[in-house]
């Protein structure tokens, strides 16, 4: 594995690990709902577990399975339908992911990582603009979000706004808090100015064409 790609998977795995760190009084307790606090049943926390765990290795086939049956067995979790929807994300089932997102957005306020989720859902179904709107969503409401950033560059890249997509770069690099990230914002502005000359060169091409086939 390459250098880049061991820091994409790296970056996934830091996702799993903080984005929906295992705390599950704290996720029950972020409904905004004026709810009593509910007492978790052991066998929604085993599952709650033994997701989060599959999760953490990129078993994310296991995982649905494991976070389908936590959301069958207690449906007003939103701990369960917010890792289930990240895992079905992962796995490529985006608008299942977005179900479950929507539910939950029904059920409580968004965190930034419920924001994320959803934009990355958007991203997989090309609504590109709205998934921008989702990862500036969750940055507004946590500007030092890493996923969000990162993935906020990319859509920004992927529609051709560079320069944004180069500013949101260096913020992320001048705000990192581990080497590892600095070394992914740096790979993140490189795969920019690649995409950035690469078009260029695209472009270059396609007037070169024309002007050969306008030439008598």
């Amino acid at each position: 594995m390459s250098g880049r790609n061991k820091a994409m998977f790296s970056f996934w795995a830091i996702i799993v690990a903080c984005g929906i760190s295992f705390n599950i009084a704290d996720a029950e307790a972020s409904a905004s709902a004026p709810v009593k606090r509910k007492v978790i049943s052991s066998q929604l926390s085993l599952l709650l577990q033994r997701g989060y765990e599959q999760m953490r290795k990129g078993n994310y086939d296991g995982a649905v399975a494991t976070l389908a049956a936590a959301v069958k067995s207690d449906p007003d979790s939103i701990s369960a339908r917010r890792y289930l929807a990240f895992a079905l994300m992962r796995n490529g089932h985006s608008q299942e992911a977005m179900y479950q997102m929507l539910i939950i957005q029904r059920m409580s306020k968004a965190t930034p990582f419920d924001s994320f989720t959803l934009g990355e859902a958007y991203s997989k179904m090309g609504k590109m603009i709205d998934a921008e709107n989702c990862f500036r969503e969750a940055l507004k409401a946590n500007p030092n979000y890493d996923p969000a950033r990162a993935s906020l560059i990319k859509t920004l890249s992927s529609t051709g706004k560079y320069d944004e997509a180069f500013t949101e770069c260096i913020t992320g690099y001048k705000s990192a808090k581990t080497e590892m990230m600095s070394r992914y914002y740096r790979i993140l502005y490189q795969n920019v100015q690649e995409q950035k000359l690469s078009l260029h060169r695209m472009q270059d091409q396609q007037q070169q064409q024309q002007q050969q086939t306008t030439t008598p």
